[in-house]
């Protein structure tokens, strides 16, 4: 029983190794919208657990975003987001004092637009690289051609040598 638990936690492991990174980052600012809202509605409804706990996933996930930029990476682009992400984390904890649904939405709104501008730029980047790899190339498609002219030729006319491909 352990044994079988254990190879399921490997091949869920294993497979969440298969997801692109550029694809991973997308589900996260997926994900991190829909804790804030829920955390959000936590406030609406007075709903402490509810907004807690969804506080806290947003902060783990929006944490995780600011880990995933490359230290090394000393570009424009990686500098601001590290500072929004900076920010927001400053920000967010407030809420569960505060109850500031302000703070909650001026996150998601942030993150909204970086999930758009991702979807804009990194996932069409790799949409269009699965395409060429699913599509095969015309040298590919001629030795199919040529695969299927070999396929035609009777196995007697080869020099009188049976031959089968």
């Amino acid at each position: 029983m352990v044994g079988q638990q254990a190879l399921n936690a490997y091949r869920r492991t294993e497979k969440q190794a298969e997801i692109h990174p550029v694809k991973l980052i997308h589900m996260l600012y997926e994900r991190v919208l829909v804790h804030l809202d829920m955390a959000e509605k936590g406030i609406r409804e007075k709903n402490a657990k509810l907004r807690g706990e969804n506080l806290s996933k947003a902060i783990a996930i929006i944490t995780e975003l600011n880990a995933s930029i490359k230290t090394e990476d000393n570009s424009e682009a990686a500098q601001f987001l590290r500072g929004l992400y900076s920010a927001i984390l400053v920000e967010l904890p407030k809420v569960s004092v505060s109850d500031d649904v302000q703070i909650v939405r001026q996150a998601a709104k942030y993150l909204n637009q970086l999930k758009q501008i991702w979807e804009q730029t990194a996932m069409q980047e790799i949409e269009q690289a699965e395409a060429k790899i699913k599509a095969p190339s015309a040298e590919v498609m001629s030795l199919g051609r040529k695969r299927e002219s070999f396929d035609s030729v009777p196995e007697a006319a080869v020099s009188g040598v049976s031959v089968s491909i």
